[in-house]
C-alpha cells in the first residue's frame, strides 16, 4: 500500500529516493560480502562510507549530514565498504563497526589494514529482462576522490554495480581505463560507463520487495516512487566469486 504526505519541493523528494534506493544497494553489498564471501573466502565487511545507512528526513538533514561528511573525509571520497578478513575482523569487531562517524585521520590505522574497498552503485534496471546491454555506472565526480582516496592507502577499489535482479564487480581502474566517458543529457553529469559481461556477476537477487511511496510535492502534484528492501542472493557465480578471491588475497 503506497503511503502518502506532502514533500517540500520535488529536489528534496529526488535526493530522498536517491538515498533511499542507495541505501538498500549498500545493504545488498554489505550482506553479500557477510554472508556469502564469509563463508567462501572468510572475509566480511564494514559499512564506512559517512553516509552509509542514513536516510535523511529532510534537506536541511541532508546538508547537515553532508556538512558532517566534508568535516570527516580528509583523504578523498570514502569508499562505502571495506573489506576485511574475518581473523582481523573479529580481533576489532567493535571498532570497525564505529568506521562510519571517526575522521579519517582518527580511523587510518585501522582503513590500512583492509583488503579492498567496495564503491556501490544503483540501477533500477531488471538485468535479466532490459532490451539494452547494461553497464557499470561510476559518476565522473567521484572518481578523482575515490582516487585520491586508494592512492592514500594502496587498497584496490572494487565497484559493485546493484541491479533490481543481480549482483556485479568490476574493479575501479578497469572500469576508468576500458570505460566510456559520457554526459547524459538528463542529469548533465559526466560518468563513466564499462558494459557487464558474463564474468562479472556474483550473483542474482530474488525476493525483493517493491512499495510504491506517494509523496505530494509543494504544487500539489502527486509523486510515485520505489521503495525497495530485502533481497535474496541465488545462483551464485563461483568463478567470479574466486576472481574476487584472488583480488582480496593479495591485499593479505
Amino acid at each position: 500500500m503506497a503511503s502518502k504526505r506532502r514533500y517540500r519541493g520535488f529536489r528534496g523528494l529526488d535526493f530522498f529516493v536517491k538515498w533511499s534506493v542507495g541505501n538498500w544497494a549498500e545493504l545488498i553489498a554489505l550482506r553479500f560480502c557477510r554472508e556469502v564471501l564469509l563463508e567462501r573466502l572468510r572475509v566480511t565487511a564494514f559499512r564506512y562510507g559517512y553516509s552509509s545507512g542514513r536516510v535523511p528526513r529532510s534537506l536541511e538533514e541532508f546538508k547537515a549530514i553532508e556538512e558532517e561528511r566534508v568535516e570527516l573525509e580528509k583523504f578523498g571520497k570514502r569508499p562505502n565498504l571495506l573489506i576485511y578478513d574475518l581473523g582481523f575482523a573479529k580481533e576489532h569487531w567493535g571498532e570497525l563497526e564505529g568506521l562510519v562517524r571517526r575522521p579519517d585521520d582518527e580511523v587510518a590505522p585501522l582503513v590500512k589494514e583492509a583488503l579492498a574497498a567496495v564503491e556501490v552503485e544503483t540501477s533500477l534496471w531488471s538485468a535479466k529482462h532490459a532490451a539494452k546491454r547494461l553497464s557499470f555506472t561510476v559518476k565522473g565526480e567521484d572518481v578523482q576522490p575515490l582516487l585520491s582516496w586508494k592512492e592514500k592507502f594502496k587498497i584496490p577499489v572494487l565497484v559493485f554495480q546493484v541491479f533490481m535482479d543481480e549482483l556485479r564487480f568490476a574493479l575501479i581502474d578497469t572500469v576508468i581505463r576500458e570505460g566510456k566517458l559520457r554526459r547524459y543529457s538528463k542529469t548533465g553529469k559526466a560518468t563513466y560507463t564499462y558494459p557487464v559481461s558474463p564474468s562479472t556477476r556474483l550473483a542474482d537477487i530474488k525476493k525483493v520487495r517493491l512499495e510504491a511511496k506517494l509523496e505530494i510535492d509543494e504544487k500539489g502534484a502527486l509523486v510515485v516512487f520505489p521503495m525497495l528492501s530485502g533481497g535474496r542472493f541465488t545462483n551464485l557465480n563461483e568463478s567470479a566469486i574466486r576472481q574476487l578471491g584472488e583480488i582480496l588475497k593479495a591485499g593479505r
